[in-house]
């Protein structure tokens, strides 16, 4: 891995809130309109820093249909040692599975 991609990496996670969006690709492929509740920001605002860590190669996107599901890139070198990370600070309040317990699942209906 070169050092400009150590950079660009570092740049788009070290941000808090997309460090919010990646703790819940944790837990698997997510679509925006449901991650929009889970950081509190719009929709417009969610997808520009799904944009940053797309372009840093840390997601990756699924189209369906109107609908692009996000995930993390586990192809990407540094995945290891993002997960693990993740795995050492403490679980978001809320997850997609809470979303789905209280009928407030996104309009992906994925």
């Amino acid at each position: 891995m070169e050092l400009m991609d150590l950079e660009t990496f570092m740049k788009a996670a070290g941000d808090g809130t997309r460090l919010k969006i990646l703790q819940q690709l944790t837990e698997g492929e997510v679509c925006v309109c449901d991650l929009t509740p889970l950081v509190g920001l719009t929709q417009p605002a969610v997808s520009q820093h799904l944009k940053r860590l797309k372009e840093a190669g840390i997601v990756t996107g699924e189209k369906r249909g109107r609908w692009t599901f996000w995930s993390l890139d586990r192809a990407h070198p540094l995945y290891d040692i993002l997960t693990g990370l993740l795995s050492g600070v403490p679980a978001p309040e809320r997850t997609v599975c809470d979303l789905e317990a209280t009928g407030e699942k996104g309009c992906c209906d994925a």
